[in-house]
């Protein structure tokens, strides 16, 4: 008897990157910051990173995790994290 199907889980890294301002001055541009996201596709961890964030910030996925690595975090499913 097959059992319910399970929705698999990806830990994605997403990197976010405050926009520059339209200034002239040169000034030091900030370091991004990096989530792990468990979410079931790329789309979802994009846009629960983007929910945490405000302003004007670029958002792109950089990576992944192992499951072992994800494991060792304690990450949960839809928990973004700062890594």
């Amino acid at each position: 008897m097959p059992g319910r199907a399970r929705s698999r889980y990806t830990t994605y890294l997403v990197s976010v990157t405050a926009e520059r301002s339209g200034g002239r001055g040169r000034s030091a541009k900030p370091a991004p910051v990096v989530y792990a996201v468990m979410k079931p596709n790329a789309e979802a961890a994009l846009a629960a990173v983007r929910s945490l964030v405000e302003g004007p910030v670029a958002v792109a996925i950089v990576g992944s995790l192992s499951t072992r690595v994800s494991k060792g975090l304690k990450l949960k499913p839809g928990e973004p994290r700062m890594v």
